[in-house]
C-alpha cells in the first residue's frame, strides 16, 4: 500500500510583505530611540527622536517612550485618528495628542510635555522630517494652538 503525501508550499509576494510591514515602529538601530513610520513600499521616515531623560525615573525611558508612542501613533492611524497633531490638557499637564479632523479635540494621547515646557514651542519641533523647515504645514495663527497636517504626509507617503 503506498501513501502520497504533498506538502504544499505558500510563499507571500515581496510587495504584500513590505504592505504587511507598514506602520509606526520603534527604531533602535541607529542608537538613538526613534518612532519611525514606514510606507506601504518599504521606505522608512523617522518622526520622533527619543533623546530627553526627563521621565527616566519614573521608567519612562527614551526606549521605552519610543516603543509606547510608536504602538499609539500607529493604532491612531489605523483607526483613522491620526490627522493632526495638537495639544491638549490631560489630568492637569499639557499633552501632545491627535485629531482627526482641524481644530477637532483631541483624540488620543500621543505623549505628555514636561512640566513648564512650552507646549506651541514642542509641537512645532517635534518631528524629525521637519527639522529646519519653517513653514511646517500647519493651521494657526499666532494666538492659537496648531493643528499640524500629519495625514497628508501618511498619504503622500502611501502613494
Amino acid at each position: 500500500m503506498a501513501i502520497a503525501s504533498s506538502i504544499t508550499v505558500v510563499t507571500i509576494p515581496r510587495a504584500a510583505q513590505a504592505q504587511a510591514e507598514k506602520g509606526f515602529i520603534c527604531d533602535l538601530n541607529s542608537g538613538v530611540p526613534t518612532t519611525t513610520y514606514r510606507d506601504g513600499k518599504g521606505t522608512s521616515e523617522p518622526w520622533i527622536k527619543w533623546v530627553s531623560e526627563h521621565f527616566s525615573e519614573a521608567k519612562w525611558t527614551p526606549q521605552a517612550r519610543c516603543e509606547t508612542v510608536s504602538k499609539r501613533l500607529e493604532q491612531y492611524r489605523q483607526e483613522g485618528k491620526l490627522k493632526y497633531v495638537t495639544l491638549g490638557i490631560e489630568n492637569d499637564q499639557q499633552i501632545i495628542c491627535v485629531a482627526s479632523r482641524d481644530n477637532g479635540p483631541c483624540e488620543g494621547i500621543v505623549y505628555t510635555l514636561k512640566p513648564g515646557q512650552d507646549g506651541i514651542s514642542a509641537l512645532n519641533n517635534l518631528f524629525a522630517w521637519g527639522s529646519g523647515q519653517q513653514n511646517l504645514e500647519s493651521s494657526y495663527e499666532s494666538s492659537t494652538i496648531p493643528y499640524i497636517n500629519v495625514g497628508d504626509r501618511l498619504n503622500n507617503q502611501s502613494n
